[in-house]
């Protein structure tokens, strides 16, 4: 077994981000360019905001106030977010399954003729392709039982990746831009200010970041071009009108005090996964920068919380591969 040490470990959770990218290009033709969505975040952490952590005193300050104060945040949310995503994707895998084998047997009996030809949107639109009048009681039956499984979990994943974005917007995206506000800073040489030794929200420096770089920056297509969305959603997520779902459509609702917005299903849950790239990108990043420059027990004591946040059936590395530094 390879042994790493603990900015090796956060380097190679960091590095596998970009598969996500390309798993999600391989699964629908609606992501194509997602791969390189993520790849420039990568390239932007990898290549400026980790350097300045190893580099500039007052940006690795910034790192261990992270790691202090504002990681534990991090990986609390990256568990229970990462438990409910997890826990309701092996719902849908199974669903989905489920939903194959019962169009497969509907169309031996010649009741689902265009099932194999169709990409569905979902898993509840399986229905639309049955001629229910061909089915047997048994077999309508289970349909109608399965379609409605189908319907329950499409809202409350809806629910989850609401609750993600959320959480994500206004928890983590935050701790990571108090350490990229200060890597921006030193690298365009903007004056310091007591400021930036404080945790701001994250309207704050969603203003400060979009008056400071121009639409070209790597983060402007999630940062800038999508704050809107990312602020109704956070609201939506704790108001009383909250989420709407049109099933029939595909459509996603979204509604605060002053702003309605929707969209389709795809396109709500390839917002959420930008804003986890920003956020996952940026959590992995620093954390491989500052063990990288520490090498010691805040180091060590990293690696063992953070294998924590995973569920207990998720397939991870092995903290045993980790060759911890040296006390």
């Amino acid at each position: 077994m390879k042994r790493v040490w603990p900015h090796e470990f956060f380097r190679l959770d960091f590095d596998q981000m970009l598969e996500v990218g390309r798993h999600q290009e391989k699964i629908h033709t609606a992501n194509t360019g997602e791969y390189n969505t993520v790849k420039d975040i990568h390239t932007y952490f990898a290549s400026d905001v980790l350097p300045s952590i190893l580099n500039d005193d007052w940006v690795f300050a910034a790192a261990t106030t992270f790691v202090s104060d504002y990681a534990t945040d991090c990986f609390h949310l990256l568990k229970l977010s990462g438990q409910e995503a997890y826990n309701a994707q092996k719902s849908l895998m199974s669903l989905n399954s489920k939903v194959v084998d019962f169009l497969a047997r509907a169309s031996l009996a010649n009741a689902a003729p265009s099932a194999g030809s169709v990409d569905l949107i979902k898993a509840s639109d399986f229905f639309n392709l049955l001629e229910v009048g061909k089915l047997s009681p048994e077999m309508r039956s289970e349909a109608e039982n399965l379609h409605e499984q189908a319907q329950d979990h499409e809202y409350l994943q809806l629910k989850v990746t609401l609750r993600g974005i959320r959480d994500s917007y206004e928890i983590s995206l935050p701790r990571v831009m108090y350490v990229v506000r200060r890597a921006i800073k030193v690298g365009v040489g903007l004056p310091r200010k007591p400021s930036d030794d404080e945790l701001s929200g994250i309207s704050e420096y969603i203003s400060w970041y979009t008056s400071q770089v121009n639409t070209l920056h790597p983060l402007y297509p999630v940062l800038g071009e999508l704050h809107t969305f990312y602020k109704v959603a956070r609201n939506a997520g704790s108001h009383h009108r909250g989420l709407g779902w049109k099933s029939e459509s595909s459509q996603v609702i979204l509604a605060d005090e002053t702003t309605s917005l929707m969209m389709p299903l795809y396109e709500f849950q390839q917002k959420y996964r930008h804003i986890v790239y920003v956020c996952e990108l940026g959590l992995r990043g620093i954390l491989s920068a500052f063990c990288e420059r520490e090498r010691g027990d805040a180091s060590n004591w990293l690696v063992r919380e953070y294998v924590k946040t995973f569920p207990e059936d998720f397939p991870k590395g092995e903290l045993g591969s980790v060759r911890f530094y040296p006390a």
